[in-house]
């Protein structure tokens, strides 16, 4: 049977009210499409990620972390294991995996299929002689390969004076001394979405972090004699940092490759010009009774033109679901008074409506492009 979530689903979903100061914001959670076309597709099945990076911990790599600019003095107090774990390799795929893996699983359009079991049906297929085949047998419309494509981390220990100079009890000037860890890493990933059936590309990306650095102070000094002060800290393993930078690409995937809910704002329109038959449906605002706000707005913009109520009533009638209403409402304001904000609020509920039409589509289309050819599949 069709998925069918409804002409409008914002409607079915409870608006929230943020008060801050003297204006009202409502918030409305409305359906958008992904940016790749995913019309069609039923089930999609996700592998594990794979490093192509070749990025591994070497066997000789240092255990401790290196030096630049530290006073041999103070070598043995800044000696420091590395923050590169043994298992960074393999959480990096496994941290890739889960993430891709949750952002598409939205549960709107298409069944997804998790890296474990995908992997399997590969491992099959591959060894049966024929992928493709395997993964129609098994109800699957698009694979999604992923890999990290670009790795970089680095880190060392520094020593750094203090900007301004301190005296001691004779006058004689002296700089104190901090030492800090720093953690340097960025990551790409990249895809590529298969149309099993059909044999052919459907998208591909990469996604890239900007380069980070985490600095964690580890000791400093505070007197002329410069004696070493070791810090409390907790220095974060090339583990944890990825794991964290990972889970930014989230949405970046959801955008791209998943019907999905974003929340849309609209503010309401002041009291302006003030008409005390209003307070009520502002009240009414304040204490969430949607409808008697609504019903306030509607009475006194059809009783006396006044079109702050008319655009409060259109917000209303929009959000509760009866688009056409607040469309009418919009463009009959914007012809009676020119009122830019009435033209504004139109085109906002314009955009809305057209992004759910789009995501509508997405979820409930049984069409895919394409022809059907043979051999096994691209890329694999």
């Amino acid at each position: 049977m069709k998925k069918r979530l409804g002409i409008f689903t914002i409607a079915l979903i409870l608006i929230v009210v943020v008060l801050t100061g003297c204006s009202t914001t409502i918030a409305v959670r409305t359906l958008v499409p992904a940016k790749v076309d995913v019309s069609g597709y039923k089930t999609i099945a996700v592998m594990s990620t794979i490093d192509n990076t070749k990025w591994v911990r070497p066997v000789l790599w240092a255990l401790y972390a290196p030096t630049k600019n530290v006073e041999d003095r103070y070598l043995r107090d800044v000696s420091l294991t590395t923050g590169l774990d043994i298992t960074v390799a393999t959480s990096i795929s496994d941290s890739a995996s889960a993430m891709i893996y949750k952002a598409i699983n939205t549960g709107l359009s298409f069944k997804v299929l998790e890296p474990k079991l995908t992997d399997a049906y590969v491992l099959v297929g591959q060894n049966g002689g024929n992928l493709r085949q395997t993964l129609m047998d098994n109800g699957v419309d698009a694979i999604l390969k992923t890999e990290v494509s670009y790795l970089y981390y680095d880190e060392y220990v520094y020593q750094e004076n203090d900007k301004y100079a301190s005296k001691d009890s004779s006058g004689n000037t002296y700089y104190k001394k901090n030492f800090y860890f720093v953690q340097q890493y960025a990551i790409s990933i990249s895809y590529v979405l298969t149309d099993v059936e059909n044999n052919k590309i459907i998208a591909t990306g990469v996604f890239s972090s900007d380069a980070r650095e985490n600095v964690t102070r580890i000791g400093h000094t505070k007197d002329p004699s410069g004696a070493f002060i070791r810090d409390t800290y907790t220095v974060k393993s090339a583990s944890e940092l990825f794991k964290s930078l990972i889970n930014e690409f989230t949405n970046k995937f959801r955008d791209e490759l998943a019907p999905h809910y974003v929340t849309e704002y609209f503010e309401f329109q002041p009291n302006k010009p003030k008409v005390d038959s209003l307070v009520p449906a502002y009240d009414a605002l304040d204490d969430e009774n949607w409808m008697v706000a609504l019903r306030i707005f509607d009475d006194e913009y059809k009783k006396s033109g006044h079109a702050n109520a008319g655009m409060n009533a259109a917000i209303l009638y929009f959000a509760t679901g009866e688009v056409q209403k607040a469309f009418d409402m919009t463009q009959e304001i914007y012809n009676k008074t020119g009122d830019k904000d009435a033209l504004d609020l139109y085109y906002h509920f314009k955009r809305i409506n057209d992004r759910e039409n789009a995501a509508q589509n997405q979820i409930n289309s049984t069409e895919k492009s394409g022809s059907t050819t043979g051999g096994d599949l691209i890329g694999f």
